[in-house]
């Protein structure tokens, strides 16, 4: 079997999502560093164009959005399941809250103490990624008493998940839903005492990050980035599992655009090969890594004829 290739950057939070994934599951995976802003010369060749952090690569397999990283992971590997405690339903409608509603008021706190010393460019390109003018930093970073406000807010409904005395979000065992509710609170910790601060009016909060963050990574090993793109030219697309379509699906054999739906400008295109209620994939011909399948999730995403 091939190797588990992550492409991403240490300071990503989605990354650090897939990241404990794989530990969770106590695999080893080969880690590729990839730039923070665009352009991204070595990954480009392997999604068709996507651009976000994270892209999880199995041989001639490409993987995009954490989602679909997690549920592959899944498949694969079994055990120990990301579902142990609680079901799958509940576990995904954490991840979407968390996604959602709660990573954007959290990273916009966490920038507010730190804009000024973010790279010139990781604004205008975050920016660009959502067709939306570039952040005002002075306007950020005054606001930073309203938007650290906004996220003690949260982080204390957060906080009476555990009201009960439970380890974990759903029971008594990690999972998903942890990890998906974890990864945007990692930021503060990650990005200075101050932000690190905003956590201390939360002791049980903290006391769950902490047997998080003891799950650990699994067994990275770096990689180079021409290495990754040999392995999917040296390797052959699996061959695609049994599709599944409905009315709202893109049949096996039709050309489609695959766009995130927030308004990430890059589509990629290629010639439908597989199709599930969860996951489409597509056929793509790159001169420098051959055929490649790469691996969407359905939510969350807009595929039209091409």
């Amino acid at each position: 079997m091939s190797d588990i290739i992550l492409h991403h950057y240490d300071g990503s939070p989605f990354a650090h999502k897939s990241r404990l994934c794989l530990g969770l599951k106590g695999l080893a995976w080969k880690s590729v560093k990839i730039p923070m802003i665009m352009p991204k010369p070595d990954l480009m060749p392997l999604t068709g164009g996507y651009r976000r952090t994270p892209v999880m690569q199995i041989g001639a397999d490409i993987y995009c959005d954490t989602t679909l990283i997690a549920d592959e992971l899944e498949r694969r590997h079994p055990e120990p399941s990301f579902f142990a405690s609680g079901g799958r339903g509940l576990a995904d409608m954490v991840a979407a809250w968390a996604d959602g509603t709660l990573f954007t008021p959290i990273t916009s706190a966490v920038f507010s103490t730190i804009a000024d010393k973010m790279p010139p460019d990781f604004f205008a390109d975050r920016a660009a990624m959502r067709g939306a003018p570039p952040a005002d930093i002075d306007k950020m970073m005054k606001a930073a008493p309203r938007l650290q406000a906004e996220m003690a807010r949260l982080l204390g409904n957060v906080e009476t998940i555990f009201d009960d005395g439970r380890d974990y979000v759903l029971g008594d065992k990690p999972g998903l839903a942890d990890i998906s509710l974890y990864h945007p609170i990692w930021m503060a910790t990650t990005t200075g005492k101050r932000n690190a601060a905003l956590l201390e009016p939360f002791p049980v909060l903290r006391a769950w990050m902490d047997r998080v963050a003891a799950i650990g990574i699994g067994q990275p090993e770096d990689m180079d980035a021409k290495a990754a793109l040999a392995a999917a030219r040296d390797a052959e697309p699996e061959p695609p599992r049994p599709s599944e379509t409905d009315a709202a699906s893109p049949t096996v054999g039709q050309t489609v655009s695959v766009i995130a739906a927030d308004k990430v400008p890059e589509a990629v295109v290629g010639e439908v090969v597989l199709v599930t209620a969860n996951e489409v994939a597509l056929r793509r011909e790159d001169k420098q890594v051959g055929t490649t399948h790469i691996h969407f999730p359905r939510t969350g995403y807009i595929i039209r004829p091409a």
